[in-house]
């Protein structure tokens, strides 16, 4: 790909065939013909179910932190419960309240999917939405009020998990709950009656008498020291158990990859399973594979690794040498089919063992960059590579900390661009002045660069307003680069579909077609939000903003430089008409934003109008005006 090749997924902007196009004239690199409107991968709403024996788990052996009894009642009555409290055991909490309300099963919902798109809820069922670690607040007051309508009318509920009650908007208020831990011993007794269902008196005793445990210990640390006291009554070394129970998850990572012998496939498996924690299982050993086998080869001579024997290691000895494991579940997609998620034995760890096995092995950083910053692996885990990203800037001392996200901002794909946009606005709230700089390094930097910054002004705050974003895409707006051109009108489209923003947004669209500089952006944007291109949203905005959008219609078909095409799409429209239903609405609605009556005067009346300066295409909107006439009376 060139510096300015526009990728795929995203052609917008419509290209003549002829390097001299009138449209807009010559584009650098490859010419494509058409326009693709390929950027809306909504991902999909459910990741995870829970297992029937973590819900019976949490039946029998859930010990309620303080705000739960409140939590329960704003879940009951609300369908909506929002909980805060770090170190509480939100988590398995949240699995508690959903089964105390009714849920008959319980779903964890994509991370990657925002609150304001939520869908296909189903009746009964309990949903967690798990944004710790977010930019700023994960949602607004829209969305949120859209679902908590949405969860009354299914009949179902859901928790949201949060890190802070600032992140909320302040119309959730009445739905946020901030938990306390729950009393530590009373944890461990719970664990312990999980493992020793037949009788725990002994593990009892090591915990009580020699353990330790402090009365204001996290959850995590509570369930820690259930498992030492089983395994000291096991036979496990006391001193071996007070040492694990009082180190830190980092301390306990770094003894754990010391071992000499580890070999690069358990390096390669250890970080997937960091990077890809609770993710399905096979994915995550397929692409470890991947991983190893460019460790090996980086670090062959010739640059062809020695093949593994096929039996050499097995799935459980493997696993139990990175210390993970697998839980087999539900399948999220396929009802009656299972799937296996793959995690560390011990909470906590994936982070841990990232930082671990970055920080000290900086020799193996290019392999693991180009493996975890991969297309395709951005595609489809897309969060988690997101939060890795996240955790080596914060975490790993650099001179240059956003080292990894300027590679991915000068790279071609969509992808990578959107992901190190997302990352510094996550960024954005810890090193607002960091933040900044980069930005508008980019706004004036190569092509791609250009373009991230266009993906970054979607990320709407109060430290970045629309009208700051809109400032920066007008600005791109001017650039002579395709991929950023393409990528304001794509970013427009997207701030429009927002009912809060949607009357600025399109009021400075209008005030940009006054700009010739800007026409190669303008124009494209007004056959889109108008409709000579099939936008879903363009019905929605006529009715609601029928004066913008018919400045931007008259706009379109009376420019120049877009004249040709919108008499195209007239013309297509009018062939079909009688042919397809989806086209005849769109040649009525056109016709109905260029001409204000489809009587014979009217319709006069409109194409004396639209081409007073350029008699091309009487005839062409005579047509569509007739036909769309037709099929209005048709209708009636």
């Amino acid at each position: 790909m060139s510096d300015d090749e526009v990728p795929d997924e995203l052609r917008l902007i419509p290209v003549e065939n002829s390097a001299d196009g009138t449209f807009t004239g010559v584009q650098a690199g490859t010419i494509h013909g058409g326009v693709q409107f390929d950027i809306d991968r909504t991902p999909k709403l459910v990741v995870l179910r829970a297992t029937q024996a973590e819900l019976e788990d949490v039946r029998r052996y859930f010990e309620p932190p303080g705000g739960y009894a409140a939590a329960r009642r704003v879940l009951d009555a609300r369908g909506v419960v929002v909980l805060t409290g770090p170190g509480t055991g939100r988590s398995y909490t949240s699995l508690r309240l959903l089964l105390d309300v009714g849920a008959s099963q319980v779903a964890e919902v994509n991370r990657e999917r925002a609150l304001g798109t939520f869908d296909h809820l189903a009746v009964g069922t309990g949903y967690v939405w798990d944004v710790r670690e977010s930019a700023r607040s994960p949602f607004d007051r829209a969305e949120f009020e859209r679902v908590t309508r949405l969860v009354k009318a299914v009949g179902c509920h859901l928790v949201i998990v949060l890190d802070s009650p600032v992140q909320a908007p302040p119309e959730a208020a009445d739905h946020v709950v901030e938990l306390s831990a729950p009393p530590a011993h009373e944890v461990s007794r719970a664990e312990l009656r999980r493992r020793c269902p037949t009788g725990f008196d002994g593990p009892l005793r090591v915990l009580t008498e020699d353990l330790g445990l402090e009365d204001k210990a996290s959850p995590e640390k509570a369930v820690r020291a259930a498992e030492l006291a089983v395994l000291v009554h096991e036979g496990l070394d006391l001193r071996g158990a007070l040492t694990a129970l009082r180190e830190h998850v980092e301390q306990a990572v770094e003894r754990h990859l010391a071992n000499a012998n580890r070999t690069e496939l358990e390096f390669a498996l250890s970080f997937a399973v960091a990077l890809l924690e609770n993710q399905p299982y096979d994915e995550v050993m397929a692409r470890a594979l991947l991983l190893d086998e460019a460790l090996r080869r980086a670090g062959h001579e010739d640059g062809e690794p020695l093949r593994h024997r096929a039996f050499a290691l097995s799935k459980k000895d493997l696993l139990a040498a990175v210390a993970a494991t697998t839980t087999v579940r539900d399948h999220p997609d396929y009802p009656g089919l299972r799937e296996e998620t793959v995690h560390f034995t011990r909470q906590g760890w994936a982070g841990a063992v990232l930082r671990r096995l970055w920080r000290e092995y900086p020799l193996a950083h290019d392999v693991l960059w180009q493996w975890m910053s991969e297309r395709g692996m951005i595609a489809r885990f897309t969060d988690a590579v997101q939060r890795a990203v996240i955790t080596i800037v914060t975490e790993i001392p650099a001179h240059e900390p956003l080292q990894l996200v300027n590679s991915l901002a000068g790279r071609g794909a969509v992808a990578h661009q959107s992901l190190a946009a997302s990352a510094v606005a996550r960024l954005d709230e810890r090193y607002g002045d960091l933040v900044s700089r980069t930005v508008e390094a980019w706004t004036e930097g190569t092509a791609y660069q250009q373009a991230t910054a266009v993906w970054f002004s979607l990320n709407l705050s109060q430290a970045r307003p629309l009208s700051e974003a809109l400032r920066r895409l007008e600005l791109i707006a001017r650039s002579p680069k395709w991929t950023p051109r393409n990528a304001v009108v794509a970013a427009v489209l997207e701030l429009v579909k927002s009912g809060e923003h949607r009357t600025r947004v399109l009021d400075a669209v209008v005030s940009w077609t006054a700009n010739r500089r800007l026409a190669p952006v303008t124009l494209p944007l007004a056959m889109w939000i108008t409709g000579y291109f099939p936008y879903a949203l363009t019905t929605e905005l006529a009715a609601s903003h029928s004066e913008q959008l018919k400045v931007l219609a008259t706009r379109a078909v009376t420019d120049p430089e877009s004249r040709r095409a919108a008499l195209e799409c007239l013309t297509e429209l009018s062939d079909e008409a009688h042919l397809k239903e989806a086209s005849a609405k769109r040649l009525v609605h056109l016709a109905r934003l260029l001409a204000p009556t489809f009587t014979w005067m009217g319709r006069r009346k409109a194409v004396l109008e639209l081409c007073a300066t350029i008699p091309e295409g009487r005839h062409t909107l005579y047509r569509a005006f007739r036909v769309a006439a037709r099929v209005q009376e048709g209708s009636a």
